[in-house]
């Protein structure tokens, strides 16, 4: 029995000890002090009596729920754990691991994020191929703007684009400082000097609605029915559904805006250099492409359709190299067929970002 006890005081000093060392070296600043509010992240979380992985469980608190930290603990693995309080009238505590709670203020900015962007449309749909870290900002310097990771699989609504020149020395080195946490998955060319970055509203995590994630771990998912009419020589960065068209069996199809880019010499900094709509044509159960013009711009693309009659609208880049506001006009026959008309030129604008 002595020599048990010994030795669980021995790793209790470990631990102690390496929570010591973590927090003389910044590496658990993060986490923020005792005492501190912080928001529950997953759908439900469990809280255990203790940190050890036999503890029993004690309550379940729901994701959102706001609650207090009032000790923290490494367990015998290693992994850094949280007391926390719940809100009254039940006050219910409970041990709980670190990475569940996001901390309140970040909480708040990611909310005031989300609101900035709430009424820009989505531009595509993406999945993270690793777990990401979600950002305050699109900027892998420090650690500061690190809201909380999401794991791989996730999806997330694409609003925004930005290329960053990468860090130096490369960030990419230093795997515990990259911005994917796991990386089996992820290559990066050893002569790329910018990254992409995507400004993402994500419905899998309510409780930090919107934030940027690193672009490069993440695969766009674009809708298998038109991801084979691709322009030849460019690849497809964003889409808007316009409407549905059925055949005489009343099985749909769907009309798309679609936005490309060169895969070879184009303008990284640019989000799209064609514009083009895909219509299904319910008669062949094929795709036509109705409309086709290379314009070269950045995101947001903004579309309003209303039964069969619309209108999609984009800042370009005019002949002369100045950014200017081009608006269409969208309209569906009684076949379900497209057609695209340009409204009148609208004056020269600053870009709208």
């Amino acid at each position: 029995m002595k020599a048990i006890h010994s030795k669980r005081r021995r790793d209790q000093g470990r631990g102690i000890a390496l929570l010591a060392l973590l927090c003389l070296t910044g590496a658990c600043q993060h986490h923020g002090p005792l005492g501190e509010k912080a928001f529950v992240a997953p759908e439900r979380l469990k809280l255990k009596s203790s940190t050890a992985q036999a503890a029993r469980y004690t309550s379940e608190l729901p994701g959102g729920t706001l609650v207090t930290v009032t000790d923290r603990d490494l367990s015998e693995e290693g992994v850094l754990w949280a007391e926390i309080r719940g809100p009254e009238p039940e006050s219910r505590v409970g041990w709980v691991e670190n990475r569940f709670l996001i901390k309140a203020d970040l909480v708040e900015a990611s909310r005031r994020l989300e609101a900035e962007i709430r009424t820009t449309p989505t531009q595509a749909v993406g999945r993270s191929k690793a777990t990401l870290k979600l950002r305050l900002t699109p900027d892998r310097t420090a650690e500061e703007n690190v809201i909380t990771v999401v794991s791989s699989g996730s999806l997330h609504e694409i609003v925004r684009r930005e290329r960053r020149p990468r860090p130096t020395p490369p960030l990419a080195s230093i795997p515990e400082s990259d911005d994917f946490v796991t990386t089996p998955s992820v290559t990066l060319p050893p002569d790329q000097k910018s990254d992409d970055w995507y400004l993402v509203r994500t419905p899998s995590l309510p409780v930090a609605p919107a934030g940027w994630i690193y672009g490069g771990s993440v695969n766009l998912e674009v809708p298998p029915e038109i991801v084979y009419f691709v322009s030849t020589g460019r690849r497809i960065t964003g889409w808007h559904k316009l409407g549905t068209a059925q055949d005489q069996f009343g099985r749909p199809g769907d009309h798309y805006l679609v936005l490309e880019h060169r895969l070879f010499g184009g303008v990284e900094e640019l989000d799209f250099d064609r514009v083009k709509i895909l219509a299904y044509d319910p008669l062949t159960r094929n795709y036509l492409t109705p409309f086709q013009e290379d314009l070269s711009g950045r995101f947001p693309v903004t579309v309003s359709m209303l039964d069969n009659r619309g209108h999609f609208e984009l800042t370009a880049a005019d002949r002369s190299g100045q950014s200017r506001l081009y608006r269409y006009q969208i309209d569906e026959n009684a076949d379900g067929a497209l057609r695209v008309t340009r409204l009148a030129p609208l004056p020269n604008r600053a870009s709208r970002r």
